[in-house]
């Protein structure tokens, strides 16, 4: 007979149970959920593959990739070479820059300076942590990046450059045409 077997909720009671839940709800809101990553959930991609990974061939009824490089070195290291393009979000302030200069994009690839760069890793398991999809690791850094052909522009703007310099650069014809001021 089933009906006589007793359940923690009716050992404890449903206004015991209740009053637990609402005792704890300050304490898991201190908490937080925090979301822990491990070197097991990076995913790797040589140069040649993370090209691919970021210009993807996608059919009419997909969804459109919008990547970008990471670079979560310091603003001095971005400034004296990076991959064309890639954003600047330095390690030491990614939680609070993050969602304002990575959005838009919904495919991340993250590289530092060479293979096993703990500052690649740590990058991308930061976005991981705050809920970015599509995460990778750009392996062996802007060195493999270098080895296999692939150049790195200067400045602190993405396609290279400083604000100052861009501001009086006008397109012509498929080239770049700087002014000189002097």
């Amino acid at each position: 007979d089933t009906s006589r077997m007793t359940t923690p909720l009716r050992v404890l009671g449903t206004r015991s149970v209740l009053r637990a839940a609402i005792a704890a709800a300050p304490l898991v809101t201190l908490l937080g959920c925090d979301i822990k990553t491990s070197d097991r959930d990076l995913v790797f991609l040589d140069p040649p593959s993370a090209v691919e990974k970021m210009h993807p061939r996608t059919g009419m009824f997909e969804k459109a990739v919008v990547s970008c490089w990471v670079d979560p070195r310091s603003a001095d290291d971005y400034a004296k070479g990076h991959i064309s393009g890639a954003i600047s979000a330095p390690l030491a302030e990614m939680t609070e820059t993050a969602a304002a200069r990575l959005a838009g994009h919904n495919l991340f690839v993250v590289y530092g300076d060479a293979f096993q760069d703990a500052l690649a890793k740590a990058g991308a398991k930061r976005l991981l942590e705050l809920g970015f999809k599509n995460v990778y690791v750009l392996e062996g850094g802007i060195r493999a990046w270098q080895k296999d052909g692939y150049t790195l522009v200067t400045g602190t703007e993405p396609g290279g450059g400083t604000p100052q310099e861009n501001r009086y650069q006008t397109a012509c014809s498929g080239c770049t045409l700087a002014v000189d001021l002097h």
